[in-house]
């Protein structure tokens, strides 16, 4: 469990899950925080990324891919889930976003491999909205109420989260 990690903290962290996901049958990996989309690339930004130039991006921030990596050892199911579908928190002050083939708002569609699943807080290309201030998103408030269903199919549990972000919003 990490709490506003910075980027090396971040990154010793999943190398250690990494490796113990390599021995296990399942591996979850829960972000809350911010994320964003340049080029088709997600990026999730740790609590000491200062991104004053798009370039800034590959060397402050986390990949998703990188991320999806560190789960793919567990041998029957790996579900990373994404509470980070946000506006870019930088959009204002980064330099270089103009000679970006693309940059959007949320995160890029993923199409992971095998028995992996990554679900969002908000579709591809949109985004999500925050709780208020102390409080949970939407999404953190549907999935506290539907992830520990028993005996539910994974898929049936998001369709659930889902609604509840819906009904909620």
């Amino acid at each position: 469990l990490l709490r506003n990690a910075g980027l090396k903290e971040q990154g010793n962290a999943l190398a250690d899950f990494g490796a113990l996901a390599d021995e296990a049958d399942m591996a979850v990996i829960y972000f809350a925080g911010h994320g964003m989309e340049v080029d088709g690339e997600n990026f999730l930004l740790p609590v000491d990324a200062e991104l004053d130039h798009v370039k800034r991006l590959k060397v402050e921030c986390v990949r998703l891919s990188d991320v999806l990596s560190h789960v793919d050892g567990a041998r029957k199911f790996r579900l990373v889930i994404l509470d980070a579908c946000r506006d870019n928190p930088f959009r204002g002050r980064m330099r270089g976003l103009e000679a970006t083939r693309s940059w959007g708002r949320g995160l890029a569609r993923v199409e992971p491999e095998g028995n992996t699943l990554v679900a969002y807080a908000a579709r591809d290309g949109t985004q999500a909205k925050d709780g208020k201030p102390g409080d949970h998103s939407p999404y953190a408030l549907g999935l506290l109420r539907h992830l520990e269903t028993p005996n539910v199919d994974v898929r049936i549990v998001f369709g659930r989260v889902r609604d509840e972000v819906l009904r909620m919003t």
